[in-house]
């Protein structure tokens, strides 16, 4: 996270404001990734008293990392791909992408943009685009992650499309 910022202020993250009640349900995702605090399989492996493998429950292909999560999930990719997009479109028209050369750097870059986007007046407008789209995909990436997964597990769904509130039955 980046720390430089004044004591007692908000971090420039949290100053953007949130303009709805759906951009408050995607605050935890981001929240949690910022400080570290979400639990990746690697994470839970660790602390976790029974053998857990690290290896991500999406893909199974390598171990489940923040930069794997956010950027190279093949299972993702579906998710990740339009929104990231709109993101790199944001930081090509204000140049803030030259500093961007790996995996990592683009993943600490996504989690605290601050790093990247000077703290300026005249960016607000793309800081405020930049954050919406970040908790967009942090958010869609989140909900894929269980959502996706679990609804293919779930007994009787036989890939279609959703869940009948009524009849109380996959449709």
């Amino acid at each position: 996270m980046n720390t430089e910022y004044t004591p007692g202020k908000l971090h420039p993250v949290l100053q953007v404001g949130c303009l709805s009640a759906l951009e408050i349900t995607r605050l935890p995702v981001s929240f949690r990734l910022l400080t570290g605090t979400y639990i990746l399989q690697v994470k839970r492996s660790r602390f976790n008293q029974y053998a857990i493998e690290p290896v991500c429950p999406n893909c199974k292909e390598a171990d489940e990392i923040v930069e794997h999560f956010l950027l190279q999930c093949p299972s993702l990719k579906h998710v990740r791909d339009p929104v990231m997009c709109e993101i790199w479109n944001i930081l090509n028209s204000i140049g803030a992408n030259t500093n961007i050369y790996s995996p990592t750097l683009l993943a600490q870059a996504l989690i605290d943009w601050s790093t990247i986007v000077p703290n300026q007046p005249r960016f607000k407008e793309k800081q405020v685009a930049l954050e919406f789209h970040v908790r967009r995909l942090f958010f869609l990436l989140h909900t894929e992650r269980y959502t996706g997964k679990l609804y293919k597990l779930l007994p009787g769904n036989h890939g279609l499309l959703g869940y009948n509130v009524w009849s109380r039955h996959f449709i």
